[in-house]
């Protein structure tokens, strides 16, 4: 996916300021995206850059979401893969986010090992200039609504924070870990 630097989100805020109005939907998703073109372009507190912008192919910014195929509870079997539970949530998120409408592009993807074997079925939550969110004890016959709408808000916070209480209640008790989100290069400054 391409960075953005602060001048070319602030290329992107003036021709979206100059786009005609389009349906509701549309509407929503570009406010969202000129939340996070504007808060990438302006400094946050103590000095850091704000994150940087990710967008998919068709200029809709996204997420992924990792699911631990390998996941499986104490002494299930290891084989077939496509018995164990985290390969079944992987396939039932992949076949919900593929029927919704959501405002940003979300790639489901698959993971060998999220490290969490104690607390299967895991997940993690990312998008470049995000916050991380990782969450373990999800359960594929139950726990797929919540994780779309937990992905869904994520998705509608500019730099993807969501404090507990925001999270779907499943959620907010299977966290295993958020990290910070990378900062936006100084305009200028290769990588």
């Amino acid at each position: 996916m391409p960075r953005l630097r602060s001048e070319d989100c602030e290329i992107i805020l003036r021709a979206l300021d100059n786009h005609p109005t389009l349906d509701p939907t549309a509407e929503r998703a570009i406010t969202r995206l000129r939340q996070r073109l504007s808060q990438a372009i302006s400094p946050k507190a103590g000095g850091h850059p704000a994150p940087t912008v990710s967008l998919s192919r068709d200029g809709r910014c996204s997420c992924t979401l990792h699911v631990c195929t390998s996941c499986r509870s104490p002494g299930s079997a290891r084989e077939p893969l496509e018995n164990r539970p985290g390969f079944r949530l992987y396939e039932k998120l992949r076949e919900t986010f593929n029927k919704a409408e959501l405002p940003i592009q979300v790639d489901v993807l698959p993971a060998e090992c999220l490290s969490l074997c104690p607390r299967p079925c895991g997940i993690a939550i990312s998008s470049p200039g995000a916050w991380t969110y990782l969450f373990g004890d999800q359960n594929p016959e139950h726990d797929t609504a919540d994780i779309l709408d937990c992905v869904s808000r994520y998705a509608e916070a500019p730099d993807g924070f969501m404090a507990r209480d925001e999270r779907p209640q499943t959620l907010r008790k299977s966290i295993l870990g958020r990290v910070p989100p990378l900062h936006l290069l100084p305009a200028g400054d290769d990588p």
